[in-house]
């Protein structure tokens, strides 16, 4: 059994949730070099950490809130620590999240208030999280091994097209920024220790996660179109 305590835990969260952000940083220059098969495969790395942190932060959450020190064990972290898929299949059920998070309700608004609707969506997501989870680790498998066939077809990570990989891309850095942000809110609303901040991750995930809001950043920050027309004339 994984035990440890709540301060430790927090040390192991914050470079978990680096290490995702690091590898989705890489990932993205992998993809600006069209290195498509290698950027999936570095993004599904991330998504694993990203699985750990979640079973961290449910174990460890309100200790941290409440500055509660005693030890205890993470169950899913002994059990599940070495499973690819298992990591990925948490990081998939986490992020069916993302559109109500951002506010966006269309995709259940059908539901109602009936037990029976939501009990089949969410028996649906947990099928298709289990389902993206092992074909993840298929594509990452695909994205660092040349491979040959029962019928000797090769196949190649430089073979490997595009697809939806920016799409899935900015969706996973979207995903690991929900987590950050709600730890944010968490820090900021309920808990009664000191403020343990994470923007510099936010930070670092913005061009990935919102790219239009980075460029229209930039832009403002090196003095572009929309400073340069704020200036008086002379």
């Amino acid at each position: 059994m994984v035990e440890m305590s709540p301060g430790q835990a927090r040390e192991y969260w914050k470079a978990l949730m680096d290490n995702a952000t690091s590898l989705l940083k890489d990932s993205y220059l992998l993809l600006s070099a069209e290195s498509f098969g290698r950027a999936r495969s570095l993004m599904v790395l991330a998504q694993e950490e990203l699985g750990k942190a979640l079973w961290i932060y449910d174990a460890f959450e309100d200790a941290w809130s409440q500055g509660d020190e005693t030890p205890r064990a993470v169950a899913k972290l002994a059990q599940h620590g070495r499973s690819h898929t298992k990591k990925y299949f948490e990081a998939a059920v986490y992020s069916t999240e993302l559109d109500g998070f951002w506010g966006d309700h269309s995709r259940t608004a059908d539901l109602g208030a009936s037990p029976e609707a939501w009990d089949a969506h969410f028996a649906r997501q947990h099928t298709q999280a289990e389902a993206a989870a092992r074909e993840a680790n298929a594509a990452k498998q695909q994205g660092f091994y040349v491979d040959r066939d029962s019928n000797g077809t090769i196949s190649s990570p430089s073979a490997i097209p595009a697809g939806t990989t920016a799409k899935d891309l900015r969706v996973a850095a979207q995903v690991i920024e929900m987590l950050l942000i709600n730890d944010h809110v968490r820090m900021k609303h309920t808990a009664v220790t000191p403020y343990d901040s994470t923007h510099d991750q936010q930070f670092r995930l913005l061009p990935i996660s919102h790219p239009e809001d980075w460029e229209a950043f930039v832009r403002s920050r090196d003095g572009g179109p929309n400073d340069a027309e704020a200036q008086p004339s002379e």
